[in-house]
């Protein structure tokens, strides 16, 4: 039928764009916390993923359980890459943090290949069945992710907005030396702040494991679109990032549905348009 025609591509761009707006939202915590645009933040996508399957399909563990594991350990991995290579360059401008990102960007996907190899991998169907809406099937697998990243994204919500360390990050945000002028503390907030950029990257990973081929060089276009959401819905505003994604995974879908192929380039698409016609994004400061 026709309405399922136009009904499916934005049922599939819903659930796709929340997980854009899972790994933009931890990119544009790491930006707006440390003024660094971390070019590695698709191969910590691409490790959340490699995590949540070799957790399940070798040690067999829980697929839940196996998320969360992944998710504290990438976090943990981002306070340390924030203490030992953007720390002690945090006032060397934004040059140098792009050429460390760069570095370990290579260094990640270049480790990944080593270790895992260059074949893509698919898990095992975590979520069997699913439900049909409106004549449309969704696959169970599809649904979780959906639930479990509308789940994440209302903690990381509540997290920035309600507590103590969620004001402090956003207040260092909006004014680093004011924010220390009150006794704030920089190094401690943007190693939390970072850390939770990198789990919520890791999160997306490891929610689109299950659904996606798993293989080293998946975060490049992970990033790409991220950037595109940033950039359509403004930088530094979280708001903002989730009106991006949910709009470039809309579009995408309808995209790849009508289009086929060439609806790849829409994130590039999108990202001149903004730039060119509304540099501040919809809802962001100026780019």
């Amino acid at each position: 039928m026709e309405y399922e025609l136009l009904l499916r591509p934005f049922i599939y761009g819903l659930q796709i764009g929340v997980i854009y707006i899972l790994v933009a939202l931890g990119l544009t915590v790491i930006l707006s916390i440390m003024n660094v645009l971390y070019l590695a933040h698709g191969e910590i996508y691409m490790i959340g993923a490699f995590a949540v399957y070799y957790l399940c399909s070798l040690l067999h563990i829980n697929y839940i359980a196996a998320l969360f594991i992944s998710i504290l350990v990438v976090g943990l991995l981002g306070i340390v890459v924030e203490r030992f290579f953007f720390r002690p360059i945090r006032e060397a401008g934004i040059a140098s943090t792009v050429i460390i990102s760069i570095a370990l960007m290579w260094i990640f996907q270049s480790s990944a290949q080593i270790l895992f190899g260059t074949e893509s991998r698919g898990m095992l169907e975590v979520f069997r069945g699913g439900v049909t809406i409106l004549g449309i099937g969704l696959s169970g697998s599809r649904i979780a992710a959906g639930l479990i990243s509308i789940a994440l994204l209302v903690g990381v919500y509540f997290f920035v907005y309600s507590t103590k360390q969620g004001r402090a990050i956003r207040a260092i945000a909006q004014d680093r030396e004011a924010a220390a002028l009150q006794g704030i503390s920089i190094n401690i907030m943007s190693a939390l702040g970072f850390g939770l950029g990198c789990a919520l990257a890791a999160a997306a990973g490891g929610i689109m494991a299950p659904i996606l081929f798993i293989e080293p060089t998946m975060g490049i276009v992970v990033l790409v679109k991220s950037l595109a959401v940033i950039i359509l819905g403004g930088v530094g505003s979280i708001p903002g990032v989730a009106l991006g994604g949910l709009i470039l995974g809309i579009t995408e879908s309808y995209g790849h549905t009508f289009l086929g192929y060439p609806a790849t380039t829409l994130p590039f698409a999108i990202m001149i348009l903004v730039l060119v016609f509304k540099r501040t994004g919809l809802m962001g400061r100026e780019v």
